[in-house]
């Protein structure tokens, strides 16, 4: 049989002086007293830096205001043509998007951070263009050109201007749009034209634009159909 190696026990004075050092060390560390730690001054700093905190995290709301536009036009019928007419959604320059556009003097054009149209303009001027053609009952068919497999004239148009013009007394609302009509078979184009309308608002107040620029674009769009219908 093999012998068992001895088990060599520590000394009792070796545990007694690891326990000693542990409590001198914990007797050396400061114990600061809980109330101490939140005496008044240094409560109220600690709510103050929490209060500026959450002050930096809340998100602040500024309502917008939005505006509905309603041109209204009356065309005359006309007779009909066994073609197809399409249009395109009128492309808009840069500024004209969802915010109203103001231009004053100095060349300065601007626009309001919390006053928007309900629409994008351009929009607006596209389906006013579709529905005051259909309504002149001149084409087999009338619609987006997108919708429309085949159309044989395509009507093309761009948004210059959608303006409150503060260069004038009383305020005024300025629609300028860029029109070309075309023969799919042809590569000029049958009609092209610049429309511009102007309308006084009622009072110097962009309150009063929505009605001054739905007149506008009204007589553009009105002027517009009554050259297409009669090519």
């Amino acid at each position: 049989m093999r012998s068992r190696e001895p088990i060599l026990a520590a000394p009792v004075s070796f545990f007694a002086g690891n326990v000693r050092a542990r409590n001198e060390d914990v007797a050396d560390k400061k114990v600061i007293p809980l109330a101490a730690a939140f005496r008044p001054g240094r409560l109220a700093a600690v709510l103050f830096i929490t209060v500026v905190a959450a002050g930096c995290a809340t998100v602040r709301y500024t309502p917008v205001t939005r505006y509905a536009l309603e041109p209204e036009v009356r065309v005359s019928e006309a007779g009909a043509l066994p073609t197809t007419l399409g249009v395109r959604t009128i492309e808009a320059a840069r500024p004209y998007k969802q915010r109203v556009v103001y231009r004053d003097s100095g060349f300065v054009v601007g626009s309001y951070d919390t006053i928007e149209w309900a629409e994008l303009p351009a929009d607006v001027v596209t389906r006013t263009l579709i529905d005051a053609i259909a309504a002149a009952h001149r084409f087999k068919d009338v619609g987006n050109a997108s919708n429309l497999p085949s159309p044989d004239l395509i009507l093309t148009g761009t948004l210059r201007r959608f303006d409150e013009v503060h260069t004038t007394d009383p305020w005024a609302a300025e629609c300028e749009v860029r029109l070309e009509l075309r023969d799919i078979q042809q590569p000029e184009a049958l009609w092209a034209a610049t429309l511009t309308a102007t309308e006084p608002l009622d009072r110097n107040q962009t309150s009063a634009l929505p009605a001054a620029m739905s007149r506008a674009v009204a007589k553009i769009v009105k002027q517009a159909v009554e050259a297409i219908v009669s090519r």
